[in-house]
């Protein structure tokens, strides 16, 4: 199944998720397996159809009325050594795109961005991006400050306090929502966890709370991590995605595209008739950029010609 022909569909502003449930959309409650994704999925699996879905072939011509995206994530500072990344409208990256998010990590990535020709690029951090999340900064207590304590402790207060806005070629997006020539598009950093990382949070009712978050009616949703089941498998054959981002997905928000990173073993695309769901991790589990950025292309949604967006 070509990305062309399979969920090619007609289709700015910035402002904060605020999704209050309308009529109709199912209520995401917390899922009682939600601490062990295998199990959950041996249940859930009967109900959800996965189906592979053909990369689409970057290098085709994008036919007229069409935005291009390209999509990548986990590239952990190996910029220089990755695969050509293929030219688009748009530039999506799910995070982890530094190791720590230490200053010279985040500027040299800012200066990639700024030689790549896409006319937008959209950011989201990863559980690598340590220096990105104040908690974790500011505790200094968890298991990543033991593991890197030399390099965590040379980036003073004021540094990290200001790494986000070190990222001045790109729109980064922390629990927020940009429009895009006319697409919605949704991006958060979180994934469940032990919290030794940036972002990480229990399973259950803590990362419900951060999806819920996520408007209805969204176009294109970045997380981090992946939903259960979708491009989730990883280095032991076994699901780490979240059922509850799964649930909030198909019942709530029902994007045209969830993209997302983290388990690299699951690079690919896969459908559920609704979504779109794509793992664009670029490194492998021990670092080595060797998947290529995966790109699809969506109908421009004809807007205002008052609407106006800016270049980034």
């Amino acid at each position: 199944m070509s990305f062309r022909r399979f969920l090619k569909t007609p289709g700015g502003g910035r402002s904060i998720g605020c999704p209050k449930c309308q009529d109709g959309i199912s209520e995401v409650l917390v899922d009682p397996g939600t601490t062990n994704p295998d199990e959950a999925w041996q249940r859930l699996s009967c109900k959800h159809s996965v189906k592979e879905v053909e990369p689409f072939d970057p290098s085709s011509p994008k036919e007229k009325g069409y935005t291009r995206f390209v999509c990548i994530s986990d590239t952990f500072s190996r910029t220089d050594y990755m695969p050509a990344i293929p030219d688009g409208d748009v530039l999506l990256h799910t995070g982890n795109f530094s190791n720590l998010g230490i200053p010279r990590e985040v500027e040299a990535f800012n200066e990639f961005l700024g030689k790549l020709p896409h006319r937008y690029k959209i950011v989201v951090a990863g559980h690598h991006e340590v220096t990105f999340d104040p908690q974790l900064m500011t505790d200094r207590n968890s298991h990543v400050f033991i593991s890197f304590a030399a390099a965590l402790e040379e980036v003073e207060e004021e540094a990290w306090k200001v790494s986000r806005q070190m990222l001045t070629n790109c729109t980064y997006l922390e629990d927020e929502e940009v429009k895009v020539q006319g697409f919605r598009i949704y991006g958060t950093p979180w994934t469940p966890g032990a919290g030794d990382w940036a972002f990480t949070l229990a399973r259950g009712q803590a990362c419900l709370d951060k999806w819920d978050k996520i408007p209805h009616g969204i176009d294109i949703l970045l997380t981090h991590g992946p939903p259960l089941g979708y491009c989730d498998l990883g280095q032991d054959a076994t699901h780490e995605g979240c059922v509850e981002l799964l649930n909030t997905v198909r019942k709530r928000v029902k994007p045209k595209y969830h993209v997302f990173g983290h388990i690299p073993e699951g690079h690919g695309i896969t459908s559920n008739g609704t979504t779109n769901f794509i793992n664009a991790s670029i490194c492998t589990r021990n670092y080595k950029p060797a998947n290529q950025p995966i790109v699809f292309d969506l109908a421009t949604p004809k807007v205002p010609t008052v609407e106006a967006e800016s270049s980034v």
